[in-house]
């Protein structure tokens, strides 16, 4: 089943969504931010703690719901004598549900400015390599 994905996510992070089953993650790192945007509630997204250059038949992580989506403006001020800057940062707030640990079959994209798809199974077992 294809999926957009989200890497580069704590393990521990991770680790919280599978014991809490439901997690609720702010994302603002670019690739991740602009795979979120091209997902709706109800998507099955794939989670992964491995770098998204790293991502490849094999790799793991879980499969997740997605139960609430907001994109926000999060205004951030630098304050010092000698100047004063603001600036803004768009940020994707994501509450989880889990559905399953899961593992990459194929890659499907990696372009630049684009969501990063991949086609992943959920482990319904142990498999030994």
């Amino acid at each position: 089943m294809r999926h957009v994905v989200l890497s580069g996510i704590a393990p521990q992070v991770l680790k919280d969504l599978e014991h809490d089953k439901i997690k609720t993650f702010e994302i603002r790192s670019t690739h991740n931010f602009l795979s979120a945007l091209e997902t709706d509630v109800g998507d099955v997204i794939f989670l992964t703690s491995t770098s998204l250059g790293d991502v490849r038949p094999g790799t793991p992580g879980v499969i997740a719901k997605i139960r609430v989506k907001q994109i926000s403006m999060q205004r951030v001020i630098q304050r010092t004598e000698m100047f004063y800057e603001e600036s803004e940062v768009q940020m994707a707030r994501l509450q989880l549900e889990m559905i399953g640990p899961a593992r990459v079959r194929r890659a499907e994209s990696y372009a630049m400015g684009e969501a990063t798809v991949v086609e992943a199974d959920e482990v319904q077992f142990f498999e030994g390599r």
